[in-house]
This record gives C-alpha cells, structure tokens and sequence, in this order.
C-alpha cells in the first residue's frame, strides 16, 4: 500500500524533504511507518527529540495525525494503515 507523509519544520529540513511517499505491507500500522521512516532517514529520530529547534521548544511534542486526525504517538502500534492515508508530523502551532 502506499501512503503519504507530510512533514512540518524543522523535521523536514533534517530529511530533505517535506513530503515522502513510502510503500508499505498490508497491515502496517502508524508504528510502522515510523520506524521505516527513520530507518531511511536517521535524522528523524533526532529531530523528534528536538534536533533543529531552538530551546526551550526541544520540549514540545509533535503532533501526529493520519488523515487530518490526532493521533497520540503511543497509539500509533493501534492504528492501521489503509492505502492512500496521510500521514502528518509537526510541532503544535499556538497563537492568538
């Protein structure tokens, strides 16, 4: 199945690239899906721990979403995978 994902500032300038297509196996769930994205891309393990962000921001989390919904990161071995999803990684956006 193949799946979209996106990625927000600054993990996509630690990746190269704001969009990435990945083929995965039927049955893959969003855990999955991150652990083969940082296996292709070793930076992305760092830049979810804060790599690239000035601190005090180290400290925030990302937020994942699949298909524009929220997603906490510790359900992601719960949730499966469907062909054309959406995957989506960026850091919560606060203003007034």
């Amino acid at each position: 199945m193949r799946v979209l994902v996106k990625l927000g500032m600054p993990l996509a300038d630690l990746v190269g690239a704001s969009k990435i297509g990945l083929e995965l196996p039927e049955g893959a769930t969003v855990a999955d899906l991150l652990d083969e994205l940082q296996a292709r891309h070793p930076d992305l393990a760092a830049g979810l721990r804060g790599k690239g962000l000035p601190s005090p921001l180290d400290r925030l989390p990302y937020t994942l979403l699949v298909n524009t919904h929220p997603l906490p990161v510790e359900r992601a071995g719960d949730r499966p995978l469907r062909d054309g999803d959406r995957v989506a990684l960026f850091l919560p956006v606060v203003g007034g």
